[in-house]
């Protein structure tokens, strides 16, 4: 991308507020962003990325990778990723083809490079290399996490675990304010949240209903958000520490989640029903 361009200011600012990007001074970024190329992308719309020879960053909406089982016609998400997140990781380290397919949930703004210049950039830029394997962990666990709902967990505990993994960690708020939305996933139909824990839709719609009877959720003009997180966590068999590596934790009080506190350095972090059993009302 040239610098005349006038997508460059904003592309310079999606990738400063990137995980892979930050830490780097403007002039870094405006070297790197000169072998980028900026894609836009239809809502709903499979993305036609040459994943085996570029490597691509979200500066807007949401992308998500799924794979697909071509006998059967199932579907998994493996990845739902916002803005500053990049794909294909996986072809990037060992140069092999990924059986994935990229989809925008929204309409899409994409940065993409070859796949040889960022590996050059690990490289030559000591701050990139330092925020990639950060990044490529949290992928991994990510994965981890994936792997051990499908393998060891119910699907009301899947959903549940999905959930708590994208709450946003925000000031502390008051008791009776409107309930707390989830990130990334709080417009999707339920077809769509049922491809991200290996289930169907007539499924996770049975279990949103019961837990919207209940008052653990809600949902307005199609935004799920969260009312009563314990109450969510209670009909988790085991929740799979959704806040690793986070050292913040929500705290509940009259059905809300109002504030976050800080565990005094104790990083040992519990599961399942004893995963709050000290919190009060503030």
């Amino acid at each position: 991308m040239k610098s005349t361009s006038p997508f460059h200011p904003q592309c310079i600012s999606a990738l400063k507020q990137s995980a892979l990007f930050s830490g780097l001074d403007e002039d870094q970024l405006g070297g790197m962003l000169k072998g980028f190329r900026r894609q836009v992308w239809k809502k709903q719309t499979p993305i036609d990325a040459q994943t085996n020879s570029h490597f691509f960053v979200v500066t807007k909406g949401r992308v998500e990778l799924v794979r697909t089982d071509y006998k059967t016609g199932r579907d998994l998400t493996v990845f739902l990723i916002g803005p500053g997140d990049a794909f294909d990781v996986i072809t990037l380290l060992d140069s092999q083809a990924h059986d994935i397919t990229p989809i925008a949930l929204d309409q899409v703004d994409l940065l993409s490079v070859p796949i040889s210049s960022v590996r050059e950039w690990i490289h030559a830029h000591p701050a990139f290399n330092r925020n990639f394997l950060p990044y490529l962990g949290f992928q991994m666990r990510a994965l981890e996490d994936l792997a051990t709902d499908l393998a060891l967990h119910d699907t009301v505990t899947r959903l549940g675990n999905l959930i708590t993994r994208h709450l946003p960690l925000q000031e502390p708020r008051k008791s009776g304010s409107s309930a707390n939305p989830v990130t990334l996933i709080h417009d999707l139909s339920h077809e769509e949240l049922a491809r991200m824990i290996g289930s169907v839709r007539v499924v996770v719609t049975r279990h949103i209903q019961e837990w919207k009877r209940e008052g653990l959720v809600s949902t307005h003009r199609k935004q799920l958000a969260i009312r009563d997180l314990n109450g969510i966590l209670n009909h988790c068999q085991k929740i799979s520490k959704p806040w690793q590596g986070k050292p913040e934790l929500f705290q509940q009080w009259g059905g809300d989640i109002i504030a976050i506190f800080e565990e005094d350095g104790d990083n040992d972090w519990m599961t399942g029903e004893t995963m709050f059993p000290f919190l009060a009302p503030l």
